[in-house]
């Protein structure tokens, strides 16, 4: 009995082994950026001014750009996975359509950014 579970310890550990051995290295270059067409919308929330930029713009950004928002605290609504958070930018990370919605201090909604990412 003994031989036999270290004859499968040995089998297991010679697996193990040959699998590290086998890893290939991984590369730590940075990949091309790629060219998107991001559509931006700002809806105020009720009672609110919009800002003083632009509502809607069509912008020449990239994946992995960013866009800088208004407000003082901002929360995904949906779409992680074509924006993500950096402090008051939204930064695109994927194709389709992603919400954030900003907020003032004071915790009062200051309205909601649309992102449409297409290629």
């Amino acid at each position: 009995m003994k031989r036999a579970i270290l004859a499968l310890s040995i089998s297991a550990l010679a697996l193990s082994l040959g699998g590290v051995a086998s890893a290939s290295p991984v590369s730590s270059t940075a990949s091309a950026v790629t060219p998107a067409k991001v559509t931006v919308t700002f809806s105020p929330a009720n009672g609110e001014k919009p800002p003083i930029t632009k509502q809607d713009t069509t912008l020449k950004l990239g994946i992995g750009s960013s866009y800088a928002m208004e407000g003082s605290n901002w929360m995904i609504l949906y779409g992680s996975d074509v924006v993500e958070l950096h402090g008051n930018k939204a930064k695109m990370i994927g194709y389709g359509t992603a919400q954030v919605a900003a907020y003032k201090s004071n915790g009062d909604k200051l309205g909601v950014y649309t992102f449409d990412v297409r290629r």
